[in-house]
């Protein structure tokens, strides 16, 4: 496999991608920590809406209405063992959503120089 090289950005802070690695439904999903904004332990959803004909869970903290969505694009379930924050970015504007999870491992590790780093970070850059 071909190594890829972090973005600028980010290359300078680390020889390694931190990783938080979860599993829903039996299903891994790698996450880079750089775009984890927290993680909630039994987070209990304010409100359920139906978009586009999926269900997804609602948090409100504060000003926030964060969206907790099915990664693999089904119904969310009313009580995830964790829900994963992600921030993201587009220009000047700031935003959060997240991902429910049965298990989260907050501590895994890679070379930034490893063949699936690539895939890993390009939707979080």
């Amino acid at each position: 496999m071909k190594a890829f090289e972090l973005p600028k950005s980010i290359s300078s802070l680390a020889q390694e991608l931190q990783i938080i690695q979860i599993s829903w439904q039996g299903v891994t999903v790698q996450i880079p920590k750089f775009a984890v904004y927290s993680i909630i332990e039994n987070p209990i959803f304010d409100k359920i809406i139906y978009k586009n004909g999926r269900e997804i869970g609602l948090l409100n903290f504060g000003r926030y209405n964060i969206p907790i969505l099915d990664p693999f694009r089904g119904d969310i379930e009313p009580h995830p063992n964790f829900a994963v924050v992600i921030s993201h970015s587009r220009g000047n504007l700031f935003g959060l959503y997240g991902y429910p999870a049965d298990f989260v491992d907050p501590d895994v590790h890679i070379s930034s120089y490893h063949g699936s780093v690539r895939r890993i970070v390009r939707d979080y850059v």
